[in-house]
């Protein structure tokens, strides 16, 4: 498995569900090793991204998940040093007028207790909360052991603000099972690079899992 397999089959284990999702025209595309090197125009910004090779054409709008960005990206296929490059998947062609609307905002939910706050309260209001301890309860939706010398933890609970329903908890405990219903409880850190592509808009952190 070469570094560029490597940091993408990690990006998908850890980012899951949190992905977010891009529409963008083709300006250049290089393709080496396998992969494709795709220049995309999305809005006023311009930028690379990457993802295994495909057949893309100048000048089309293409659809993709974005799975975490890194700086200073080398391509020793290319020989060709990146500033910046989006690592995505699932990139299919696709028109402006076609995208799809995001879902509307849902802030309350069913697992919401008098202790705690949700999902999307979080992440509306993520400057109120960051640095605080903040407890959440959810449905486990994944976990992965031991990344980065870390367990990850992903929780939802039905709530969602800006397509944002799926909440990230980092931990050196034991980790609750897959679809265990948990009240989770952690310090809230925003704008978290951990580095290699692995950056958190809102994350929880040092947490504790009281399993229901």
């Amino acid at each position: 498995m070469n570094t560029l397999t490597k940091i993408l089959a990690t990006l998908l284990l850890t980012t899951g569900l949190f992905a977010a999702t891009h529409t963008a025209k083709v300006i250049d595309t290089l393709s080496s090793g396998g992969y494709s090197y795709i220049n995309v125009q999305e809005g006023n910004e311009s930028y690379w991204i990457a993802m295994t090779q495909r057949a893309v054409t100048k000048g089309t709008t293409i659809t993709y998940n974005e799975q975490g960005w890194m700086q200073d990206f080398h391509s020793k296929t290319l020989n060709r040093t990146f500033d910046k490059i989006l690592f995505a998947s699932d990139a299919s062609a696709s028109s402006a007028v076609e995208r799809v609307p995001s879902k509307p905002d849902v802030m309350g939910s069913k697992y919401q207790q008098k202790s705690t706050i949700t999902i999307a309260e979080l992440f509306s209001n993520r400057d109120k909360y960051v640095g605080k301890k903040v407890r959440i309860r959810g449905m486990v939706t994944k976990r992965s052991a031991q990344i980065m010398k870390k367990n990850w933890v992903h929780i939802q609970d039905g709530s969602s603000f800006k397509d944002q329903d799926d909440l990230v908890f980092t931990t050196d405990a034991k980790m609750p099972k897959k679809d265990s219903v948990v009240v989770a409880e952690g310090l809230v850190r925003i704008d978290k690079d951990f580095g290699y592509g692995y950056f958190y808009p809102v994350i929880v952190e040092e947490s504790t899992f009281s399993i229901e």
